[in-house]
């Protein structure tokens, strides 16, 4: 087959599952926006083909990639990412699909193995998409992703994120690329929608609960806000908190002034501000992204938050993480200036 006749609509794609069908083939079927192909995107593939006997790729239209990942995205056009993949020799067929999910795709042509990315589980593949995949499938392999191979970080070493020197952030210097991480940890209000599965969220929470705590007093606990409904009744609580209820996730973080030191309200605080500051950077290092939520002080959120759990008296409610996968990627920044620091 040459290039332009592997891309395929719809319609002749379904004839072609047909007959691969029809000759005993085994069909591979993956989805994804495949955005500035890199090598990260051709190890994958090939390892997916080798799943079975012939490999379909779904690639979101430019419309629904905008949907999943902001408006900035995708850097190159659906026509040319579709020819690109096509020209693969490990890719036997693409489609294009203008839905957010991949589900019309997968109806038509029913692979029997179904492939993605290493940091899914089967648990946390779109439920849609799961609900059409799990009665025809008969395998679903998971690919792990090669190591600093992203699109994303290509667009943040064009951006100059990425910078190769040792230099310091402040006048005259660039942000140090060894604290990327603390750099790029920057709030995120949009998400993709795509859930977040339990050891992702166990992750989370031992990471929250490895910060430092005034004599190890550990005054956290924390709500996990996994179905809508417990959002939107969290995020009524909030004047700015509406983007809340599209996360696919939230997390109350909690301080309880009977375990807090010294039984002081400050501590807590400080414990639980410290448990949170560990959330977001622990999302970020799962490439997840997070917007942090202020309940204490504000008397009237406290209360709203204690009321709706049922909290007792000693119960803090000091803080509400939206997170989710991003589908916004602001820059790497610092708000540093030479005038907030005084050496003496």
């Amino acid at each position: 087959m040459d290039i332009a006749s592997k891309v395929m609509n719809l319609q002749e794609a379904a004839k072609w599952r047909e007959s691969l069908r029809a000759s005993g083939r085994k069909l591979v079927g993956t989805n994804g926006v495949f955005d500035l192909l890199h090598r990260g995107h051709a190890e994958y593939l090939n390892q997916a083909r080798q799943a079975g006997d012939a490999l379909l790729v779904a690639v979101n239209s430019d419309a629904s990639v905008k949907q999943l990942k902001g408006p900035t995205r995708p850097v190159v056009s659906e026509d040319d990412r579709a020819f690109l993949l096509a020209s693969l020799q490990c890719v036997d067929a693409v489609v294009v699909f203008d839905n957010v999910r991949a589900t019309e795709v997968w109806k038509a042509v029913c692979p029997d193995i179904y492939v993605k990315g290493g940091d899914y589980t089967e648990e946390t593949l779109d439920r849609e998409e799961y609900a059409v995949l799990k009665p025809v499938v008969e395998q679903f392999v998971f690919i792990k992703f090669v190591d600093g191979r992203s699109t994303t970080s290509t667009i943040r070493k064009v951006r100059g994120e990425s910078v190769e020197s040792t230099g310091t952030s402040g006048a005259g210097g660039g942000l140090n690329p060894k604290l990327n991480l603390l750099y790029g940890r920057r709030s995120v209000r949009r998400f993709q929608l795509r859930p977040v599965g339990d050891d992702l969220i166990n992750d989370l929470l031992s990471a929250a609960s490895s910060a430092p705590s005034a004599c190890a007093k550990d005054p956290w606990s924390f709500i996990v806000l996994r179905s809508e409904s417990s959002r939107k009744s969290v995020a009524s609580c909030l004047p700015n908190g509406r983007f809340l209820v599209d996360a696919p996730l939230g997390i109350v973080v909690c301080g309880d002034l009977s375990r807090a030191h010294g039984g002081e309200l400050s501590y807590l605080l400080q414990d639980c501000s410290a448990a949170t500051e560990n959330l977001l950077l622990a999302a970020k290092c799962l490439s997840l992204g997070g917007c942090w939520l202020g309940v204490h002080p504000r008397q009237d959120r406290v209360e709203a938050l204690r009321k709706l759990f049922d909290l007792p008296s000693s119960v803090v409610p000091v803080a509400v993480v939206a997170l989710g996968w991003p589908a916004e990627e602001p820059p790497a920044r610092t708000r540093y200036r030479d005038d907030m620091a005084r050496f003496v």
